[in-house]
């Protein structure tokens, strides 16, 4: 097979995870050439997400590239995939996920206590909707403040005292191999804060006439992270949720330590969901997936 040419954006974290899946296409003896696309969302890093608006602002433009033919596949953090892809294309591989959960940084020579005891209630970095709903439900005795930039960005703002904490998906933490030695980091579970929708899975996109490059990165992808990557797209697809509004879908599959399965090798599943002030979770196995989200869109308030 020819050289691939890989669209990406060009932050640090979106680097890493284009050269992961060029190291996983080499292992398949396929080569590639990354190539870097400047997006919506990349190109005001001012601007809170909501101002922005629209569907798909790390996406849309990477799509053009590849529709356009100038790259054959691109890769995408899931979470920031629009409700339906642009006709033509398709997530043809999903590698196995990373973490999911989001982490709480706070300064360790300057603890919430010590905010709380000077007076003040502690400020949140976040421009989350859905961070903030649970954060505010865990402890609402404290402020939030938008925030914008990539990883280094906001820890940086944090460690100049901007924010007293900053909620981050650990998924892109671990990537960047960052230190985060000089904080106290406190992991949300999912039942405490339900992460974003397909938070920590990469998507490798391309376009669906190209039958030899999907059969490749089938190769590349991983079942169980696949079969949530499913899930919880279908789910989420149901809620069109603007980034204004409170929304989460997080699919457990397997217990704990993901070996939880019935006789018959059915695993289970815990389907964790919010849309605005309305929460689910359902359980059940694998196989009852489809049941189980329809029973995730009456608890929402959905109705197909």
């Amino acid at each position: 097979m020819k050289t691939l040419k890989l669209a990406t954006r060009a932050g640090k974290l979106a680097l890493v995870q284009a050269n992961h899946v060029k190291d996983l296409l080499a292992e398949q003896g396929v080569q590639a050439e990354i190539i870097k696309v400047t997006t919506k969302g990349d190109a005001d890093r001012k601007s809170s997400l909501r101002a922005i608006g629209g569907d798909g602002l790390f996406v849309r433009g990477i799509e053009q590239v590849l529709l356009a033919g100038e790259a054959d596949i691109a890769v995408h953090s899931s979470k920031d995939l629009p409700y339906e892809l642009a006709d033509g294309l398709v997530i043809a591989g999903v590698p196995k996920a990373a973490a999911a959960e989001d982490l709480l940084l706070i300064p360790k020579d300057r603890p919430l206590e010590a905010v709380r005891a000077a007076g003040r209630k502690p400020v949140i970095g976040t421009g989350s909707a859905r961070r903030r709903y649970y954060c505010e439900k865990l402890d609402a005795d404290v402020i939030f403040e938008e925030i914008r930039g990539n990883i280094t960005t906001r820890i940086e703002k944090l460690r100049r005292g901007d924010y007293d904490a900053i909620i981050l998906a650990r998924a892109g933490i671990d990537r960047i191999h960052y230190d985060l030695s000089e904080f106290e980091v406190r992991h949300f579970t999912a039942a405490e804060m339900v992460p974003s929708c397909c938070q920590g899975i990469l998507a490798v996109e391309c376009r669906e006439a190209d039958e030899e490059i999907c059969a490749l990165l089938e190769k590349i992808s991983d079942e169980k992270t696949r079969q949530r990557f499913d899930i919880e797209r279908t789910l989420f697809r149901s809620m069109q949720a603007d980034c204004s509004v409170a929304a989460a879908v997080h699919a457990q599959i397997g217990g704990a330590d993901s070996t939880s399965e019935t006789a018959d090798g059915n695993a289970s599943l815990t389907l964790y969901a919010l849309l605005d002030n309305k929460e689910s979770l359902q359980k059940g196995t694998l196989s009852e997936a489809p049941a189980l989200i329809d029973a995730a869109l009456k608890d929402l308030g959905i109705t197909e």
